[in-house]
């Protein structure tokens, strides 16, 4: 059995059956985009006493499996927005969550009535295949990276995205852009039924995201999938940006660090360390081990 304090409570006399997930960037993760050594020291700690430490970002699997590979983690994490559950243990993916392919004509119509250009994600056979509908869109970085070139079975620029739809799981769109050129997108794709948005700051460079999924593959809908499987008792989230606010909703407590969005402050249990100073390892260490 658990034995809890209050929500601020430091010490547990068992700690097995609490789940800690935090987001990555901007919150595990340096403004570096990296682990701190510390970070890595205080973490395997408590992974050596079997806690259950999971991870839930923004980013597809290829894009932070090399920048985790120093944690031994076991649990699985919460990727792509909820897109996928996935085992960096195993490298392998423990679910995906498909979008509907009249959604994804929705959504398409959307970008194309915005004069905006969009990446597609399909997955099949255990990998993901990214399409894309112009040209310049090889600038954006986040997205068209050199990992998803390498580890993804096909990238490819398609002028007529739609042609996939109908003969591929989709399970993902996403583009960057300035705040005033998604905003309106982002007000458009909301009255979609069967999707879900996020609409975030990219803290790396000042511009916005849009990324787009099925409504049954959210951070929240996967935080409760993640609980259910785990049989835990307890979650503790970590977060900074506005995509961890669907978690916020459904955690029993929940942290900002100090460099994360104010909105996202406002709604937190606490405010700890920022993710240059260790705060989500030195937080879940402190718990552990009462140091």
């Amino acid at each position: 059995m658990l034995i809890l304090g209050n929500k601020h409570s430091k010490k547990k006399e068992i700690f097995m059956n609490t789940l800690y997930l935090s987001d990555l960037d901007g919150t595990l993760f340096t403004t570096k985009k990296s682990l701190s050594e510390k970070t890595i020291m205080l973490l395997n700690d408590c992974l050596a006493k079997n806690v259950n430490f999971a991870v839930a970002t923004a980013r597809m699997p290829y894009g932070c499996d090399y920048r985790l590979e120093p944690l031994n983690l076991t649990t699985p994490s919460i990727l792509t927005n909820g897109v996928f559950l996935y085992d960096f243990s195993t490298h392998s993916y423990l679910g995906a969550k498909k979008m509907y392919p009249e959604a994804v004509f929705d959504v398409l119509e959307v970008f194309n009535e915005m004069d905006t250009g969009v990446f597609l994600y399909s997955f099949s056979q255990n990998q993901i295949q990214i399409y894309y509908n112009r040209k310049a869109m090889i600038k954006q970085r986040q997205y068209y990276s050199d990992r998803a070139l390498k580890c993804c079975s096909k990238v490819d620029c398609q002028p007529d995205l739609k042609s996939f739809v109908s003969v591929s799981d989709i399970v993902y769109l996403a583009c960057t852009d300035t705040e005033e050129k998604l905003k309106p997108i982002y007000t458009a794709i909301q009255k979609i039924k069967g999707v879900s948005c996020a609409f975030y700051l990219n803290i790396y460079n000042g511009l916005y995201c849009i990324e787009i999924f099925s409504d049954q593959a959210t951070k929240k809908n996967a935080l409760l999938e993640l609980k259910s499987m785990l049989h835990c008792d307890e979650v503790v989230v970590f977060g900074d940006n506005l995509n961890d606010l669907s978690m916020f909703e459904v955690a029993d407590r929940r942290y900002a660090v100090s460099n994360a969005l104010d909105s996202v402050k406002e709604l937190a249990d606490e405010i700890i360390p920022s993710c240059d100073e260790d705060g989500v390892a030195a937080f879940i260490h402190k718990e552990i081990f009462g140091d």
